[in-house]
């Protein structure tokens, strides 16, 4: 991922026991996002790229960067990257974005998109920003040198959620008319989820099969993104938020990665979506991969090896790029 990614999990880690102990208990300070996963540094900017462009004037947050190959073309394909963090830190063009800059060698626009953090913003929020911006981009694709049918998600953990939500709304249920462009479509060709949570509904049973921890910092996420004082409380809300049961004909082609030794999220997460999904669109449309001996956000995901099969599989659905 970086030199930094260590810093990353460190924090991550004191973040998650963060809800039942003070900052100065645990001697770590948690007071923004960027003292949790740092921003790439200027010298790793490719030569094109525009910052802060705003799809949405809700929040603050509601910002994308766009970065483009040196070679700019009309109608190029483009990548979305949905950060991770808990729904409630991480950032836009965080290091964790530093490696996907690679797919800018294989022709694609890349977009890294900022949404509203929890507890500022509950569900479903953050999801109807996402499908705010897949909107925003057909309707500035000229703009942009994007090609509005060759637009595609990539997320990791609770970015990968969101990805997944986003994908799966076949019935536009999350497409919100306050981000306007409510005649462009907001559905993908494609989705690339990284170690998410599909199916809250199974996860303690899959904790429990896999001998995992019950934490209460990991339960303490969802009840701050869902603005729950307990979960027992919404579980309707908690049911309509698995990606998993909005899956439908009209599915893209998604690619799941997940590694078997993570102790986050259950690795039958994305075994069992992968199941549900090959049930209704196809074993050929769907492609799991369990990496062994992989972590929760694993450095090893972000070398170029792996991000590599991130393009190959777009590029068998777009078509090779010249």
């Amino acid at each position: 991922m970086s030199g930094k990614a260590g810093k990353m999990k460190d924090c991550s880690y004191y973040i998650d026991r963060a809800v039942r102990r003070t900052e100065a208990e645990l001697g770590c300070s948690v007071g923004g996002p960027a003292e949790i996963i740092p921003s790439m540094a200027k010298e790793d900017y490719p030569i094109n790229y525009i910052l802060d462009v705003s799809y949405g004037n809700k929040t603050e947050a509601e910002k994308a960067d766009i970065y483009l190959p040196e070679e700019i073309k009309d109608k190029m394909p483009c990548l979305i990257e949905v950060h991770g963090g808990g729904w409630y830190f991480g950032r836009k063009s965080s290091v964790e974005f530093k490696p996907f800059l690679y797919g800018l060698k294989r022709g694609y626009i890349l977009i890294s998109a900022g949404y509203t953090l929890s507890p500022e913003a509950t569900y479903p929020a953050a999801v109807e920003e996402i499908k705010g911006l897949i909107r925003f981009l057909r309707a500035h694709a000229d703009e942009y040198h994007i090609d509005g049918k060759r637009i595609a998600l990539w997320g990791g953990s609770a970015g990968a959620q969101l990805a997944g939500l986003a994908a799966m709304d076949a019935e536009r249920r999350f497409d919100s008319p306050d981000f306007g462009n409510i005649e462009q479509d907001s559905g993908v060709n494609a989705c690339v989820l990284w170690y998410g949570c599909y199916n809250y509904d199974m996860d303690a049973g899959q904790r429990r099969k896999l001998h995992m921890p019950l934490r209460e910092g990991d339960y303490w996420t969802y009840r701050n993104y869902l603005g729950c004082d307990e979960l027992n409380s919404c579980r309707e809300v908690l049911h309509e938020m698995n990606p998993e049961n909005h899956i439908s004909l009209g599915a893209p082609p998604v690619f799941l990665q997940h590694g078997d030794k993570d102790t986050y999220v259950p690795y039958l997460q994305s075994v069992d979506f992968y199941e549900k999904l090959v049930k209704v669109v196809g074993s050929e449309k769907v492609t799991l991969e369990i990496l062994s001996g992989y972590e929760h956000a694993d450095d090893r995901m972000f070398e170029e090896a792996n991000v590599r099969k991130v393009f190959d599989f777009l590029d068998r659905i777009n078509g090779r790029i010249e």
